[in-house]
């Protein structure tokens, strides 16, 4: 019985092929990966399976001659598939595998070295200053609308009411109905001594209202600027003290193992990655706000200029 059993293997081995190999992770010391799930997919479709054994070794026999595609899975690390392997009648095919494991947020940030400390410094600078300033913009905006509270203010003024365009002002809230209110107050106390008031003063208690409001909406900008200019500095010094080490490992070990000094040169462009990520989202937003200020600066100005000339020419009137 076990010479016909025997013969019937040989049969078997004459008329397919085995692949076989082991399965490491791409640290240095490449260690093997037991548990690891080997599929064998032919061009047909159909699949074979095993599985790595103690040492990470892995044999699959009986393959029929053909293209085969190689994949392997395992729980905490990534998946690699797609390996081209050709079987041949009688062959015995040894294809070792590499897989690399996933990164935890530990993990990850660890490869940024001691750059991750300014950059995450950086990221919660920016994340702040961003969403203070948003915050700041939203509040800013006036609660009736720029052409409705316009027109209140020109109604009031026509009927040469100053106290309900003061009253309108405190209702609105804003930058912009804070300037008038100013001017509007100026203009009243005039009036209620009794003196007589000339456009320039007017002009003038605005532009001191202004100068109170404007900081207040540039305030902090200037910081999310800075980040912006900063954190690529703080991911390019990560990068060239990252080549520095790699470089160092080609002195002393050579380019004997190329994966290695891949994945060496890889972790170091993650800090200037990281770098640019923060970076990109500053730029936009400081260029965003510095634009709503320039609006507000732009309205303020237009708006008030019309006040004053219908106050003065409702003097002279």
């Amino acid at each position: 019985m076990l010479i016909i059993y025997g013969a019937v293997a040989l049969a078997q081995d004459a008329t397919t092929g085995t692949v076989r190999g082991n399965v490491v992770d791409t640290t240095t010391a490449q260690t093997p990966i037991s548990g690891v799930r080997v599929v064998v997919v032919s061009t047909d479709g159909t699949e074979n399976e095993t599985t790595t054994d103690d040492v990470g070794e892995y044999t699959k026999s009986g393959l029929p001659p053909g293209r085969y595609l190689l994949s392997i899975y395992k729980d905490g690390y990534g998946d690699r598939t797609g390996k081209p392997v050709t079987i041949v009648t009688g062959g015995d095919h040894y294809v070792p595998l590499k897989m690399t494991k996933k990164d935890t947020i530990v993990t990850f940030f660890a490869k940024f070295g001691v750059v991750f400390w300014p950059l995450l410094l950086c990221s919660v600078a920016a994340l702040t200053f961003i969403i203070e300033r948003l915050f700041t913009f939203l509040r800013s905006r006036s609660k009736l609308g720029t052409e409705q509270f316009m027109a209140s203010i020109t109604d009031s003024l026509r009927s040469d009411n100053i106290m309900e365009a003061v009253s309108t002002c405190e209702e609105a809230g804003g930058p912009l109905a804070n300037v008038l209110k100013a001017g509007l107050l100026r203009y009243s106390q005039a009036q209620i001594e009794e003196q007589e008031i000339t456009k320039e003063e007017v002009q003038e208690s605005i532009q001191e209202a202004g100068l109170l409001e404007i900081p207040e909406l540039e305030r902090n900008i200037p910081v999310i600027s800075t980040v912006a200019v900063i954190s690529p500095l703080f991911g390019l010094l990560g990068t060239v003290m990252g080549m520095i080490n790699a470089f160092t490992t080609i002195a002393l070990e050579g380019t004997g193992d190329p994966q290695a000094l891949a994945g060496g040169i890889s972790q170091a462009l993650l800090t200037t990655a990281g770098g640019l990520t923060i970076a990109i989202p500053c730029l936009i937003f400081s260029q965003v706000f510095e634009s709503w200020v320039n609006k507000f600066v732009l309205e303020i100005e237009q708006v008030s200029t019309e006040i004053v000339n219908q106050l003065i020419l409702g003097q002279s009137a």
